[in-house]
């Protein structure tokens, strides 16, 4: 009888670890030696940018842009609603698209605007640019405490190649120690696409702050030290 008990208990744990999710039971299996790794990690662990099935984090993966705002909504979930997000704001974007809730809270947070012709463009890939654009925005760092203009040419060999509506947000961004950039921290590259990995260091500087990602690879004028690392509410809506 106490055999058969056992056997019963076994069978009934090891069903639990079979339905336990990939990446609540191990950090993912291919960021060895990743620039981001801590980053990664910590937003693993955290269920901000879990690992996908198989276990793999794919950092070199591209990223769309209602993948980014899935993101986004998870890392900042208590971020205040400053806009009204109404049915037609996106003609892209329907009531019954599998990302409306996170591309509406995006909306209302001001992390993230569609383009002039009210779209969203949910299937693009997102470049750099947008990134610290949508961080920037949803944080309200809207205007650098020095010229935009000065503080980007100070950091930046491609700084003219940064487009004027975005010129004061990346320059804010910067003064904030939210910029991060791989391998060569002096180039901001902001059209070329963001991947997982980048994506995954922008976020985790922005909410726990500077000394998980090795400061040779953040882009900043100012100082101060870091804030402990801290856990982030989970939410499982998104």
């Amino acid at each position: 009888m106490i055999k058969n008990w056992l056997a019963v208990i076994g069978l009934g744990l090891g069903a639990i670890a079979l339905l336990a999710p990939r990446s609540a039971q191990a950090s993912p299996t291919d960021v060895q030696g990743h620039w981001a790794r801590q980053c990664i990690e910590h937003l693993h662990r955290q269920q901000v940018m879990p690992a996908f099935p198989d276990g793999s984090f794919r950092p070199s993966l591209p990223v769309t842009r209602m993948e980014f705002a899935k993101i986004l909504t998870r890392a900042f979930p208590d971020s205040p609603l400053i806009r009204d997000f109404r049915a037609d704001t996106y003609v892209d974007v329907s009531d019954g698209h599998w990302a409306i809730v996170p591309i509406r809270h995006t909306y209302q947070t001001n992390f993230l605007s569609g383009f002039p012709q009210r779209t969203f463009a949910p299937q693009d890939n997102i470049p750099r640019i947008h990134v610290v654009v949508a961080i920037a925005s949803g944080l309200n760092h809207y205007f650098p405490q020095r010229n935009a203009d000065q503080v980007l040419g100070q950091v930046f060999q491609d700084a003219g190649s940064i487009p004027f509506y975005a010129r004061n947000l990346v320059a804010a961004a910067v003064e904030q120690n939210l910029v991060v950039s791989f391998p060569v921290v002096r180039q901001f590259n902001g059209n070329q696409l963001a991947n997982r990995g980048e994506i995954a260091a922008f976020v985790c500087q922005a909410i726990a702050g500077q000394g998980i990602i090795p400061p040779n690879y953040v882009v900043g004028v100012g100082g101060g030290q870091p804030p402990p690392l801290q856990p982030l509410p989970f939410n499982p809506l998104f």
